[in-house]
């Protein structure tokens, strides 16, 4: 396994040839977009459609905002409309990774389609083998199938290049901690995010997800005791 290094920041999307020239595109649509961005990262989901809205008057096939739209209305629990708006975006930019990553994504935590889930990963993954959150991902489809040494195969894959999302830290220590403890590959995983890593607020966030993780897990069985007690 390689060993890690700072994490990157994760991209919102990968511009492939044809699907968006953000640097040379119109200026009022690389302002809406950016600030539509912003906007979505402190959680100001009515503020950041708004601003989606103008983006797309200046550029109706803008691949980033198309996108964002998706994710912001995912956000806001408005998931037919979400769901209508990743199709979208995959329709007018198939080669867009990022877009391939979050349905996905979606369609794993949203919907717990599995297989169809496992289908996008894999598509956005031959786009762009080194997007780290689809590995993360893929290896949450398969430890939630019973796929052990894919889904350890795909972690390693995902920790080479961290991301610097928390997103992508729940899901590893989600993976992690579904993969449990005691097998001497897994616990080698689990050193190396926690341990080698240069980047300390990365850790930091795997150690308070795996934490949460492991409270979830030891409060479950006094939850069904309670159950047990009432109905009983």
């Amino acid at each position: 396994m390689a060993g890690l290094g700072t994490a990157a920041k994760a991209d919102l999307f990968r511009p492939e040839e044809g699907d968006h020239r953000q640097s040379d595109g119109d200026p009022n649509a690389v302002r809406y977009y950016e600030q539509a961005r912003m906007k979505y990262g402190k959680k100001k989901y009515p503020e950041a459609l708004e601003a989606i809205e103008k983006l797309l008057v200046y550029d109706p096939l803008h691949a980033g905002g198309l996108l964002l739209n998706a994710m912001v209305l995912e956000a806001m629990g408005r998931y037919e409309e979400s769901r209508s708006q990743y199709e979208n975006v995959l329709a007018k930019h198939p080669t867009l990774s990022q877009a391939h990553r979050e349905f996905g994504r979606y369609l794993l935590r949203e919907e717990q389609s599995l297989q169809s889930a496992e289908s996008y990963l894999l598509r956005g993954l031959i786009i762009n083998p080194q997007d780290s959150f689809a590995h993360a991902l893929l290896a949450d489809v398969y430890i939630r199938t019973n796929r052990k040494q894919q889904a350890v195969l795909h972690l390693e894959i995902a920790f080479r290049q961290p991301v610097d999302d928390l997103r992508y830290c729940e899901t590893c220590a989600h993976v992690l901690g579904r993969l449990g403890e005691g097998d001497e590959e897994v616990d080698y995983l689990r050193h190396a995010i926690l341990s080698n890593s240069e980047n300390r607020a990365l850790k930091n966030r795997v150690r308070k997800a795996l934490r949460a993780q492991e409270k979830a897990k030891k409060e479950l069985p006094a939850i069904k005791r309670v159950i047990q007690r009432v109905w009983s």
